[in-house]
């Protein structure tokens, strides 16, 4: 019976570790001036952007889980 709750355990841990790394792996890669919503599986939506780093084209966002946002859509078009 341990031997089963520990595989179930282990199984658990790597679908969930599966998820985040096709959550990572599935993000658009954008234009320039573009401004992208990725939708994720188990991480919070995103906008994705081609431009410097700090900059961030998220127009509204919305709860996540308890405690934190996620982007809820992004501008339409970005100049950088």
């Amino acid at each position: 019976m341990r031997l089963i709750a520990l595989l179930l355990g282990i199984l658990a841990i790597v679908a969930v570790g599966a998820t985040i790394v096709v959550d990572v792996i599935s993000t658009p890669t954008p234009i320039t001036g573009q401004c992208l919503l990725a939708r994720r599986i188990l991480l919070p939506d995103i906008c994705v952007n081609n431009c410097s780093s700090g900059f961030d084209c998220t127009r509204a966002t919305r709860p996540y889980l308890v405690f934190f946002t996620q982007a809820a859509s992004c501008m339409d078009a970005v100049i950088c």
